[in-house]
């Protein structure tokens, strides 16, 4: 399957559409992650690119409700990517690192 997009969206194998511009979150103080997180939903970012790693998944999570709270979005409109850093690949680690 040729991979397609709309110049919004990247569109994936299963068919899933991925916003093609996202907010990533990484080496944003944790002090900051949150309004930085509800404002580029705000702004219309509807991607959100996180990691366990980048110690400020908390936070972003605060943005993302936030946003939820007042409407500005809905979950399901919403694509949350995170990543597992290679020390939690064991079937074991995972559940407790997402």
């Amino acid at each position: 399957m040729e991979n397609a997009t709309d110049k919004k969206h990247l569109v994936l194998e299963n068919g899933a559409k991925m916003p093609s511009v996202g907010l990533g979150c990484w080496k944003i103080p944790k002090e900051a992650t949150a309004e930085a997180t509800y404002n580029a939903i705000k702004a219309g970012y509807r991607c959100i690119d996180q990691a366990c790693d980048y110690g400020n998944e908390k936070e972003s999570g605060e943005g993302i409700q936030k946003a939820l709270t007042e409407g500005l979005t809905k979950r399901e409109d919403l694509w949350v990517t995170s990543k597992l850093w290679n020390t939690y690949h064991r079937k074991e680690h995972v559940k407790a690192a997402c």
